[in-house]
């Protein structure tokens, strides 16, 4: 089964093993109070998310600036690499031998990672993704607007500096159409 999202908890993990999503009450009917309300207190980087051109780029586009016709994907193609990735690895274009559909608008790839969810081989040791593969991608899927992954991100832990790399070459206008991830 491929999950697309996950329930936000306070044991959501977080990249490197962060700390910080917290679900406190309000108001409680049983203090008497009319209702029963709750602060959420999250990073925004938790959880199924989505990364955009201001993630990185302080004058790069937000979610909100996107109109709501550009999240609908009609052209979704799935790339399995699970078996084919190890830990802390930086997958590059190599692994994507087969190319589909050039109107692609949507690729999901599932690296298998999402079953170690909850520990630290999903945190701290997962592969990340070359930045190399943004124009890659941007070749060979020319309406490619996303890409959805079971990994925490597209930036190793172990390897972060190529990981702030891959950011800023998917994301960056200057680089090409942005590719949200």
């Amino acid at each position: 089964m491929l999950l697309l999202s996950y329930h936000l908890s306070s044991e959501t993990p977080l990249y490197g093993n962060d700390i910080g999503i917290e679900f406190k009450p309000d108001k409680q009917i049983e203090k008497n109070d009319s209702c029963n309300t709750m602060n959420l207190f999250f990073p925004n980087h938790c959880g199924t998310h989505i990364d955009a051109p201001s993630h990185f780029n302080p004058k790069g586009k937000s979610l909100t600036d996107y109109p709501s016709e550009f999240w609908e994907f009609n052209n979704i193609e799935l790339i399995d690499l699970s078996g084919k990735v190890k830990d802390c690895q930086i997958i590059n274009n190599e692994l994507f031998d087969y190319v589909g559909n050039e109107k692609t608008d949507l690729l999901l790839i599932k690296t298998g990672y999402g079953i170690f969810r909850g520990t630290d081989r999903y945190t701290l040791t997962p592969p990340g993704l070359a930045s190399e593969l943004a124009s890659f991608f941007r070749d060979k899927y020319p309406k490619l607007r996303c890409i959805g992954m079971d990994l925490i991100s597209i930036s190793s832990y172990s390897n972060r500096e190529e990981g702030r790399k891959a950011h800023h070459a998917f994301l960056n206008p200057n680089e090409g159409e942005p590719i949200l991830l």
